[in-house]
């Protein structure tokens, strides 16, 4: 499923609490560059033991702007990846339900 975000920062609401979607650098350069790229994620809006968990999304680029950019044209979200049963499916699951989120898809 292809999908586009109305507007960033985003927040949205899922079964496991409030999220947003954030960027920052990954954690691995890719080949033949020294520094790592910027990826998008979900993140945990509320306290408690799943406030530095990070979902993440199939955005990326190797500049800040890049990412947000992809972000609000469209991306990639695998929910087949996940089984149903996990908290990665529900909260991309509600990601790609939640009102103003366009699906490029349909």
């Amino acid at each position: 499923m292809e999908i586009k975000l109305p507007y960033l920062p985003f927040k949205f609401d899922t079964p496991e609490g409030r999220m947003e979607v954030t960027v920052r650098r990954g954690g691995n350069p890719e080949a033949g560059n020294r520094e790592a790229p910027f990826v998008a994620g979900l993140s945990f809006l509320q306290p408690g033991p799943r406030a530095l968990e990070r979902i993440s999304l199939g955005a990326k680029s190797s500049s800040y702007g890049g990412v947000l950019r992809v972000l609000t044209e469209g991306f990639k979200v695998n929910l087949g990846a996940h089984e149903a049963n996990t908290v990665e499916f529900r909260v991309l699951t509600a990601l790609c339900q939640t009102k103003g989120v366009v699906d490029l898809d349909a």
